[in-house]
């Protein structure tokens, strides 16, 4: 097999196109109104820090696959109980919540809380982190939805549809990370002001990492009027000393419930063009079965099937390899018909990739 090795001026880069946008669940699904649970996954050891959400009930259905996960941390690891070999004083709730502000805050200390928009610290925290092969380089801001609703409380017969402030603020740069609020708000109007001109604030929104992180007492409180006259999601958390409450699922029978969750992919694609010159003396051969004689063992012998071919050989390109410097190919492209080849033409194919 020939190769051609690029020269520096047969590779173009071209203009990054910036904050290309596509569908985040499988199948490029652009909402997902039911969300399941691995029964497995949750009754495991890894269900006491995490729930897995699916696209498909897993036990019924092998195209399953993983859309999210939630997780419930407090500061102090109430609302679960200490692990077999853990360390003392570490339970999955208290790991949780120290991953996430490690991860999350700026210069954290075992006291750091998370403080929402209004000032308040948040010492119980619920956490939604997509799958990272489902959103790319980021969440696309802005374009995000969903609704959460209550087995008691205000939000019972009503839902409360959730979206972030990207539209009417530039958002934070916190540990390195881009942050928005989670504000009440819908696809149909944005973000949602009371009779007062009050915004309703319900966490901190991350979409570099595609992580929610919700305020623990905004969702947990119960249905009377709350800061800037919200209501909780009264998810009525307890906070057990070395019991597993299992707060992982209550939020998510509110996701359940919601019955709805739209989120779009967004990233930069950088288009390289290369220029794949063959010269007049180049690709006049082929080693195909069709171009060549076999010998007794089926094996090429190098002589040319028609020997009207041996003064004037003719091919067809209809494919290029990229490879690297192993040899290795990396992609391919077709062309939309075979384009003749010989002794006496000469061409130059463009190659586009988009990465």
């Amino acid at each position: 097999m020939a190769y051609t090795t690029f020269a520096s001026d047969d590779i173009i880069i071209g203009n990054v196109v910036q904050g290309v946008t596509s569908t985040a669940f499988t199948g490029n699904v652009a909402s997902l109104t039911a969300f399941h649970t691995s029964s497995a996954q949750v009754a495991s050891a890894a269900g006491e820090y995490q729930f897995e959400l699916y696209n498909a009930n897993p036990t019924t259905d092998t195209t399953a696959e993983t859309q999210f996960s939630i997780a419930y941390g407090h500061i102090n690891g109430s609302g679960s109980a200490r692990q077999t070999g853990a360390t003392v004083g570490i339970s999955p709730t208290k790991a949780v919540y120290s991953q996430f502000r490690n991860l999350l805050l700026d210069n954290p200390t075992d006291s750091t809380t998370f403080i929402d928009a209004e000032g308040d610290g948040n010492t119980r925290m619920y956490f939604l982190a997509m799958n990272r092969s489902r959103f790319k380089q980021g969440v696309n801001a802005g374009n995000w939805y969903m609704h959460l609703s209550a087995s008691a409380g205000h939000y019972t017969t009503s839902i409360l549809e959730i979206m972030d402030d990207s539209s009417i603020s530039n958002g934070n740069v916190v540990n390195g990370h881009l942050e928005y609020n989670i504000v009440s708000g819908s696809e149909t109007n944005g973000v949602f002001a009371d009779g007062s001109g009050n915004t309703h604030y319900w966490g901190k929104f991350y979409p570099e990492l595609g992580i929610l992180a919700f305020g623990g007492d905004k969702l947990i409180g119960a249905a009377a009027a709350g800061p800037q006259g919200t209501f909780g999601l009264a998810l009525g958390a307890t906070n057990s000393a070395n019991t597993n409450d299992a707060q992982n699922g209550k939020l998510y029978d509110a996701i359940n419930r919601g019955k709805y969750f739209a989120v779009r992919a967004e990233e930069d694609v950088t288009s390289t063009h290369y220029f794949v010159r063959c010269k007049n003396q180049q690709y006049n051969y082929s080693t195909n079965h069709t171009y060549q004689r076999t010998g007794s063992n089926g094996e090429l012998n190098g002589q040319l099937l028609h020997t009207s071919f041996i003064q004037n050989p003719q091919t067809f390109i209809t494919t290029v390899g990229l490879y690297n410097d192993s040899n290795e190919l990396l992609a391919i492209a077709k062309l939309s018909k075979p384009l003749l080849k010989n002794f006496e033409r000469e061409t130059t194919l463009r190659l586009k990739l988009d990465h």
